[in-house]
This record gives C-alpha cells, structure tokens and sequence, in this order.
C-alpha cells in the first residue's frame, strides 16, 4: 500500500481522511460523529472524481479507502476483491481449475517451467521451456505471471487457447487445453536426502496441509526415514487449523500448542495436543528464514518451546496475529485481525509496525543481530526470546546471489534458455551436473546471444554458473523437485541442518525422560 501511495497522490487524502475518522469514532461512539465521518469520505470521493486529471473509477475508489483503513489498525487486515478472494480460497482447499503447469514470468512471454504430471498440458504435448506468446487471444508481452495466471485458470472444463513458441520451431505452435482440477499441495517436495534422513518442504498452510504431511512421513518411514528436516522457509502461513495439525503430529500427548488473546488481551483460547497421543520419537530439524511467517512460526514456536527439536535457518518475519477472514457478498473477503497469538512459552512474536508499512515490509536489516524481546524459558530450561519473530537455534547468514548471476538467471534468463537447448540436442541425465564440455558449450551459445561475459567474470563465478545451471538442467527435464534436490546438495542451512541432527536426538532423548521423570524429579532436570 506504501508503494502503491507513492504513484498515486490522490490517494493520499483518501487514506488521511479514513485515518482521522477511525479515531474519531472510537472516541465519540455517537452516530452524529459516524455520519460526519462519512460525509466528509463522500466528500472527499466526490472531489477527487471531478477535478483529478485521471479520475479512479467508484470500484478503484472504494477498494483503495478500505484498505486505507483497515491498515490503520495492523499490516495485516486486509479487504480482498473477487479474484483475490477466489485465488485466496483455492490456495486454502488446495486445488483449482487450470492447465496444470508452473510458470514464470519471461522477457519473450510466459516460460512454463514445468508442466505438472498427469495435468491437462502435460497430457497435451506442453514442455518445459515453451514459451506462452498468447492467452486466448491476448499477447503475453510484458504480462505478469499473476496476470497469466488469473487467465489460465476458470471454470471446469472450459478451454483455454495458448500459442507457444518452442526452440527450434519457427512457427508458433497452438493448443487448445480443457482447464481441469489441480491439486495445490501444501507439501511440495518429500524426499530421501540419505538413506535415513527425509526432507519434507511445505510451501504454505491449506486445509489439506495436515494430511499432506501425515501422508509424507509415513511415505518416508517406509524408505527407512529415522530422522527428518521439515522446510519451512519462504512459508507465509495460511490456515491456523492447519499448523496446530502439524503440531499435533510432532508433539507429545496433551501440551500446548498456541494460545490465543483477544484483541482486548482478556479472552483467551489454548488449543493443546490430544491427551491420548503419542510422540513419534524422530529426530527433527526446521529450517526458516525471513519468509517464514504465521502458521510456519506458530509450528516452529511450538517444536522449539517443548525442546522437540531444533531450528535452523534465519529469524522468521514475526507476524503474531490472527485474521479471521469474513466473506462479503459471497465473493470478496474481509481478512480481520481479530487476536494475537502466543507461544507455548508465552512469547508474542509479533514484529514493531509503528513505524510504518514501508518499513516493516521492507525491514532494512535482515541481519541474525541479538534478539531484543523478553526472554522465556523452553520446557529443557533454554532461553528463549519474544518479540520480531522466531530466532533460530542455529543463525546462518542469507546467501544471495551476486549481481552478475542475478542478471544471467533472472534478468536474461540465459540459464533456464540454455537448458532448455541442453535438453533438446544433448539429452539430460537424472541427477546431471554441468561439466566442462556442458559449460563449454554454454559459453559458446552466450556469445552467439551477444551476452558478452569478461574472463573475469566467468572466471569468478565459474562455480555458481555450474551449480545454477545444473538445477535448470534438472528443472526443465525432470521438473522442479529433481532441481531442488541438486540444490539441497550445497545449500549451507541444510547442510548445518543435517550436521545438528545428532544435537536434535540429544534434546529429543533428554524430553522423554523428562516426559517419563515423576513431579519431583522436573525440577531437578530443568
């Protein structure tokens, strides 16, 4: 919203407006000061509709002043429109009508990355690296991958017109795909990184994400899992229900989970584990990083409180609040914050936004620094902190790209382009690495594409071109996971991950003793 003020100055007073009368209905109560409240909106609407330059149409109006005003109460109440609201509810159920493909935003169009297996472009001949020229009809330059996606997807069974350009064609190619139902997983990956340690990634919190992951571990239990990394980086959160599932999956019979405050801080609800469960005693690690927020860090709070296991990873973005999501109409949404949560520790781990939205959104330093909130003690007597978020047991610095392989990957796409080329004249192989005469090969088709690369430059970033086009390489045959796993073999968190899962059985050994230990023996162990 921050961002969006700066283009839009008439907005301005919109939002100024609405956030005086907030205030002053809380004081008065009375319906004489709601209804100067409202004339003085109207007013306001109506002036900035005759003498604008560009007047906003009444819906580009009343979208921008409630979101005004809901964000003068916390960053996260938020109005949703018709296609938000619906994008929203399909996230949350976990599948939609589509074609059932991932894709990505390119300079020539819309790339698909990967099509799904079993999905209707999958059965219909679409391949990794065919670019997406037109939408029934509608030129994909410059459109967005969110802009691609609202067309992409409809009604069950209604057809969706696509023309793509694929390499080594010169003509464009056309499909007509009848959109079908795809599934959203919440769980992403689940694999074997050895043979006794899984990986489990969930990308966000739906209403099937607690069986998703019940599903996934005893999938891995059957391929000799013992130990486990549950990936929650880049997870926003999602449905509450959802991670006091996963919960109830990881923790001991009858102990907290989360507890919730009203917004007066006097009603409180706890929701606990069952009395009657039992703890499946694998070792366990969880990786976060600035993009683990909500539910991630309520499973994470939880995990890190009762000493269940280890964290890993960098702090989490700190969002302790609760939105109840209100439907309007049938087809837009009110998501309304409505209690805080805490910690079983009782830690509130709600990040400072009195100072803006600009800056809580885009925090200056994302930097591990010593935590500044209260601290709170785990079950095991460690230390604990409250406030801006989750702190890892084990803090690692993010790991960024530099601005050259920024601008080969991302900018130019060079990577993704050349794999695709990889695949179709030389074949890929699971698990291939780019080698000497595959990077020979790419740089002969750079200087072909007049990307001038510097020795200097291709001398110091030998190893992450290698690395970065291995996964493509990987992406663009296999599909998404067999790029992540060539990713999962130098990443610095799971690699300290995997080197503190012996730390993580210590601590899980020591909670069932503690478990086991009658009254009198607790304090002696804390």
């Amino acid at each position: 919203m921050a961002r969006f003020l700066k283009r839009n100055w008439m907005w301005m007073v919109l939002l100024a407006t609405v956030a005086v009368a907030g205030p002053l209905l809380a004081r008065t109560g009375g319906e004489g000061a709601r209804q100067r409240s409202l004339d003085t909106l109207t007013e306001v609407m109506d002036l900035v509709q005759k003498q604008s330059p560009e007047p906003p149409t009444p819906r580009q109006l009343t979208h921008a002043t409630i979101q005004g005003m809901l964000h003068t109460l916390d960053p996260h109440s938020n109005y949703m429109d018709e296609s938000e609201f619906r994008l929203m509810r399909e996230e949350q159920k976990g599948s939609f009508f589509g074609i059932g493909a991932i894709i990505q935003q390119h300079d020539q169009g819309i790339a698909i990355i990967s099509p799904m297996k079993g999905g209707p472009a999958e059965r219909l001949g679409v391949r990794s690296g065919d670019i997406i020229k037109d939408i029934d009809g509608t030129s994909t330059e410059g459109m967005t991958s969110n802009g691609a996606l609202q067309k992409l997807r409809g009604e069950k069974g209604t057809l969706v017109e696509l023309a793509i350009q694929r390499a080594g064609i010169t003509e464009l190619l056309k499909f007509s795909i009848a959109r079908a139902e795809v599934p959203t997983n919440s769980v992403y990956y689940s694999f074997m990184l050895n043979p006794t340690t899984g990986l489990i990634l969930i990308k966000d919190f739906g209403e099937t994400t607690a069986e998703e992951f019940d599903r996934a571990v005893a999938s891995l239990k059957k391929q000799g899992m013992k130990r486990l990394l549950l990936d929650l980086r880049g997870n926003g959160g999602g449905v509450l229900d959802a991670a006091i599932g996963i919960c109830r999956q990881l923790l001991g019979p009858d102990q907290l989970i989360v507890s919730q405050k009203g917004r007066d801080g006097r009603e409180e609800n706890q929701t606990r584990t069952n009395k009657g469960s039992q703890l499946d005693p694998f070792p366990l690690v969880i990786l976060i990083n600035r993009g683990s927020a909500s539910a991630s860090e309520i499973v994470t709070g939880a995990v890190q409180d009762h000493d269940r296991g280890l964290v890993v990873g960098q702090t989490s973005w700190g969002k302790g609040l609760v939105q109840s999501v209100l439907t309007i109409n049938r087809s837009r949404g009110l998501a309304l914050t409505t209690a805080r949560y805490y910690t079983p520790s009782g830690r509130s781990i709600q990040r400072d936004y009195t100072h803006g939205l600009d800056d809580y959104y885009n925090p200056e330093d994302e930097k591990d620094t010593k935590p500044l909130g209260p601290p709170f003690k785990t079950d095991l007597g460690r230390t604990v902190y409250g406030g801006g978020g989750i702190n890892p047991d084990y803090a690692l610095p993010t790991v960024r790209l530099n601005e050259f392989m920024v601008n080969l990957r991302f900018r130019h796409q060079s990577l993704f382009r050349y794999a695709v080329q990889e695949k179709e004249r030389h074949g890929v192989q699971p698990g291939q690495h780019a080698d000497e005469a595959i990077m020979a090969r790419f740089r002969a088709w750079t200087k072909e594409q007049k990307l001038e690369i510097a020795d200097k430059d291709w001398d110091a970033n030998l190893a992450a071109m290698q690395e970065q086009l291995s996964i493509e390489m990987q992406n663009v045959a296999f599909g998404v996971e067999a790029g992540f796993k060539v990713l999962c073999e130098k990443d610095p968190v799971i690699l300290k991950a995997l080197e503190v899962l012996p730390e993580a059985e210590t601590l899980l050994q020591k909670k069932l003793l503690l478990q086991r230990a009658p009254a009198a023996t607790v304090a002696t162990a804390r």
